[in-house]
């Protein structure tokens, strides 16, 4: 059996469930091993390509292979000498599972180590790939040959035993970047969706490449181009401010020149419209998926008084279940919404839009997040909120977003369950 890690993003739940559908969809067949808020650890009988598979998830920050497992009453303080020897390598300690006690031992002992390493016990992608730690072994004859030939040691001390492994793959740092900043056309001011997010989002869909997918919300672009570089050949935006429409266009050309794709593979259809009068534009059932980050209310959110929010709440109680109403009609039997609620802080309270009931009767069903059962699940300890949603919240952050999946149900399913019940 072959055994991989994957260390994970800020969101370890999105992160776990984004690496899980995504092995699902392509067929691995996997147990998970080991599990935390920093790593996941699966084995499996397939070999995996940690460099393609990187690029297909928004979530993970490294892939390797673990290459020995010393169990709880196994000595493994001998690795260093008998593995090591003299070698060029980084350093990453990471709690997998385990007792923290454990995790101190371990880093008070390789300190004395000729390593690479950081303040804290785990390198940076950036520290890794710019370290020349994942390069093969090379000549010393040149300077660059000299900076490669290394390889990051990660140690996972889990709840099982302490597992040593290299990583193969990290996170494209600069391409992400990139794509966020340094694109043509970006408009902080209504809101962008972080590329990785989006990413993600798209994974939750679970639909094929050839299925068409819908952002109605499409601001300046991101679910498009990350749409586009997953290889989906099926795209439709809208948004209803034409610079939304023409930023969208502006940065997908740019994509496209600038990552070497061919326009020809690809159908894009992006136009004018408000979200709440989609089935104008859109012909009825035709849409696999949305995937989409709507309005989410006022930029000056953190300076609004609770009465001021809870008057928001109610415009974009009113907005959503208005656009589900269009989705409903433009959406197959079956098809996926992958949503951003917003959720405001005032003081220590939270507003949510209170609109669940009133969707679940319109024909909406809330869809589990991974896609189905898997050994070792229990592992996973997701944080899912008790309305079957996950909360993304990066700091400095005056609204947070909550992720919902949904799917549409026909109206004959909708029927036979209430004349049933």
């Amino acid at each position: 059996m072959n055994q991989y890690f994957f260390a994970l993003g800020t969101n370890h739940s999105l992160s776990k469930i984004d690496i899980i559908n995504t092995l699902l969809r392509k067929g691995v067949d996997f147990e998970i091993l080991e599990a935390s808020e920093e790593i996941l650890i699966i084995s499996t009988s397939s070999e995996l390509s940690p460099a393609l598979l990187i690029n297909e998830l928004g979530s993970a920050v490294k892939i390797g292979k673990i290459e020995k497992v010393y169990l709880k009453d196994e000595n493994w303080e001998d690795f260093f000498d008998k593995e090591l020897g003299n070698q060029k390598f980084g350093f990453s300690l990471y709690h997998a599972g385990g007792r923290y006690r454990e995790i101190d031992e371990i880093f008070e002992k390789t300190k004395k180590l000729k390593k690479i390493r950081e303040k804290g016990r785990i390198l940076s992608s950036v520290t890794v790939d710019q370290s020349g730690l994942l390069k093969k072994p090379a000549s010393t004859s040149t300077r660059e040959a000299r900076r490669g030939g290394g390889f990051e040691l990660v140690i996972c001390v889990g709840a099982k035993g302490v597992y040593f492994g290299k990583t193969l793959a990290v996170q494209d740092y600069e391409s992400y970047s990139r794509r966020d900043y340094g694109r043509p056309s970006r408009d902080a001011q209504s809101g962008m969706i972080p590329p990785k997010l989006a990413k993600m989002m798209i994974n939750l869909a679970g639909r094929g490449k050839d299925e068409l997918l819908l952002d109605p919300f499409c601001g300046c672009g991101t679910i498009l181009q990350e749409l586009t570089l997953l290889g989906y050949k099926n795209i439709m935006g809208a948004d209803i401010e034409d610079r939304a429409v023409t930023d969208s266009q502006k940065n997908l050309d740019w994509l496209f020149e600038t990552f070497k794709l061919e326009k020809a593979d690809f159908k894009i259809n992006i136009f004018k419209s408000d979200a709440r009068a989609l089935s104008a534009k859109i012909s009825q059932n035709s849409v696999n998926a949305i995937v989409t980050e709507p309005y989410l209310g006022s930029s000056q959110a953190r300076y609004l008084s609770l009465d001021q929010i809870k008057k928001e709440i109610q415009k974009l109680e009113d907005l959503y279940l208005a656009v589900f109403g269009e989705f409903k009609k433009v959406l197959k039997d079956s098809g996926r919404v992958v949503i951003i609620f917003p959720v405001f802080r005032y003081k220590a309270q939270f507003f949510k839009l209170q609109i669940l009931d009133i969707l679940k009767n319109q024909g909406y069903k809330q869809a589990g997040f991974l896609a189905k059962k898997v050994k070792g699940e229990e592992l996973l300890k997701l944080q899912i909120t008790d309305r079957k949603s996950i909360i993304y919240f990066r700091p400095g952050q005056s609204v947070s977003r909550e992720i919902f999946v949904f799917e549409n149900t026909s109206w004959r399913v909708n029927y036979l369950t209430k004349n049933i019940t």
